[in-house]
């Protein structure tokens, strides 16, 4: 028997998922809790990237440069493909 739990009461883990073996899972870059998003979405090309890319554009506290972390994806899991200094 399954116990339904409301989204807006789940615990968040900052790692991204790793189906077949969580404790292979990569943390979430540091600096991005807590961020200002700048932009959020996908590339114009898809193809580069599992899944199609997630990329977020941000700022970190205090600082003034603009971050790019792109992630890729599939059914086992989400990695980073790219986190540094967009220019």
């Amino acid at each position: 028997m399954s116990v339904e739990i409301e989204p807006k009461f789940l615990k968040v883990i900052s790692k991204l998922p790793h189906y077949f073996d969580p404790t292979r899972s990569e943390s979430v870059p540091e600096g991005l809790i807590g961020a200002e998003i700048i932009n959020f979405g996908t590339t114009e090309e898809p193809e580069l990237f599992e899944g199609g890319g997630l990329v977020i554009d941000y700022k970190k506290t205090g600082s003034n440069d603009i971050w790019r972390l792109i992630l890729s994806f599939n059914d086992s899991g989400m990695w980073i493909e790219f986190n540094g200094i967009k220019a």
